[in-house]
């Protein structure tokens, strides 16, 4: 069986390739904001900005922790504090970004401030098991907005785009499941890298379609 320790290590291996893709993403938006002027695709650069600083500050922590710690049968006080700490300001971070991916897709439709207002009450709630609910919860909408935008368009990257809003759906959902078997927090960490790399592959594609139209 798995002691802590080695469960964080493996922890910090996926947040850190997570890591990486996500600052490609949120380059690529960026990159397709520049070509297509899309708010849009500005605010997910936004986002996934946001999910990299938390990824980043989580990896150097726990493994900061997980170095000095050591391999031991029950880590001491200090350490398990830190983690907490680290979880709770790593969830707080997400959850802002997934409420900026729902204001990508929201605002240009609602076109009001108060929609954004009417977003804070999710801020409140960052304790992990609800926390990924919630996040669930906010993801089920960028699923559908996503899939719509796919299904109706089909504009190149949307496919990719639903996909990985689907997977990252999917890996809170398995992270939520982990005290049932520590299987669902590889899978959760698995799903999280696919649908980061699908999300990566949809804004490079767009960017990539909208350069090729602007220089035709």
């Amino acid at each position: 069986m798995l002691g802590i320790f080695s469960l964080l290590r493996i922890d910090v291996v996926f947040e850190a390739v997570s890591l990486v893709i996500g600052l490609f993403i949120a380059v690529q938006s960026f990159r397709a904001y520049r070509v297509l002027g899309s708010w849009g695709f500005f605010l997910l650069g936004v986002g996934f900005a946001f999910m990299s600083v938390a990824m980043l500050f989580r990896v150097a922590v726990i493994g900061f922790i997980v170095t000095v710690a050591g391999p031991i049968s029950r880590p001491p006080l200090q350490p398990l504090l830190g983690l907490v700490t680290v979880e709770v300001v790593y969830s707080v971070i997400r959850v802002v970004a997934y409420v900026i991916f729902i204001a990508a897709y929201a605002l240009p439709r609602l076109r009001t401030p108060q929609a954004v207002q009417l977003l804070y009450p999710l801020l409140l709630t960052i304790y992990n098991p609800l926390f990924e609910i919630i996040s669930a919860g906010l993801l089920v909408y960028l699923v559908v907005e996503t899939a719509h935008n796919w299904v109706s368009g089909r504009p190149r990257g949307s496919g990719s785009i639903f996909a990985g809003f689907l997977a990252l759906l999917l890996s809170h959902i398995l992270f939520f499941l982990t005290p049932l078997n520590l299987l669902y927090y590889i899978l959760g960490h698995a799903a999280q890298l696919v649908a980061l790399t699908m999300i990566l592959i949809g804004t490079y594609e767009a960017g990539s379609e909208a350069k090729t139209l602007a220089q035709t």
